[in-house]
């Protein structure tokens, strides 16, 4: 199935009436918390925060979708960028034609009422879009659809999530305990030490290399693949057990370089954009 033109571009007129249905579509699949499949490639893009270029760029590198292939969107897709309801948009385009070929995670600029980030302007954007009375209908649409969107995604090989690892181990069978860390998993990062401090970003953990070990061995797998954090493209951490995917460029994290991951038969590689 092709990808490479299914996102509404800058300066396509967006109408409310198609903002509202296409979130609300967006919605109506059937979500778990911890979603599980099995195909032979893995496509991986982070953070996106209303890059659509960059987005429609990625999916333009991969093309299409096969019958063995599976698309996965880290989370953090609105917020700061000049382009936040085209990328809802194109998410929702992606889901309508992928299905269960496409698991978009939430992250946390996907937040609940006890967790909104800073900044969460696109409230304001799509206000200044649709006016103030839709605008806030529209971002009402959008809110209910974050609380619904997985938080884990689990393959025989790997671990994908938008933060990082909860500093309490468990096994991802117990989706009660998934729902519970859900703040840590959408905030959590790592850092090169043992054990875990709190985060500097006021919300969640910094977790440490024998976190990470415990939490792979536990429940069977190689790595962890996460978003979260505004890095040039790409890179590892507690010596390869943790990647982190940034698939966005400029302003305001002024990088140059995005990345998506492909992972195929438990090996990844990665393809970058430069601004």
């Amino acid at each position: 199935m092709k990808v490479s033109n299914i996102l509404p571009l800058p300066g396509v007129s967006i109408t409310y009436e198609d903002f509202v249905m296409h979130i609300s579509r967006l919605r109506s699949f059937k979500y778990n918390t911890v979603e599980r499949a099995k195909a032979g490639k893995y496509y991986v893009i982070g953070d996106i925060h209303g890059d659509v270029v960059t987005f429609q760029k990625i999916l333009e590198k991969i093309g299409e979708i096969g019958s063995d292939e599976m698309l996965i969107t880290l989370g953090d897709y609105g917020d700061r960028g000049m382009y936040q309801a085209e990328t809802w948009l194109g998410v929702s385009y992606l889901k309508q034609v992928l299905n269960d070929k496409y698991i978009p995670l939430r992250g946390n600029h996907e937040p609940d009422l006890n967790s909104i980030p800073y900044p969460h302007d696109i409230q304001n954007q799509l206000k200044e879009k649709f006016g103030e009375e839709r605008g806030e209908f529209a971002y009402r649409e959008l809110f209910n659809t974050f609380q619904v969107l997985p938080l884990v995604f689990e393959e025989e090989s790997f671990i994908a999530m938008h933060g990082g690892l909860p500093v309490e181990v468990f096994n991802l069978n117990n989706e009660e305990k998934v729902r519970k860390a859900m703040y840590e998993i959408l905030w959590n990062d790592p850092f090169e030490g043992l054990g875990f401090v709190e985060s500097p970003r006021g919300l969640g953990f910094l977790f440490g290399k024998d976190i990470s070990e415990r939490w792979l061995s536990l429940n069977g797998k190689n790595f962890l693949i996460r978003g979260h954090e505004a890095v040039e493209g790409y890179k590892f951490n507690h010596n390869g057990l943790v990647i982190t995917v940034f698939s966005r460029i400029g302003a305001p994290y002024f990088n140059r370089t995005a990345a998506f991951a492909i992972i195929e038969s438990g090996k990844v590689s990665f393809e970058t954009l430069k601004q």
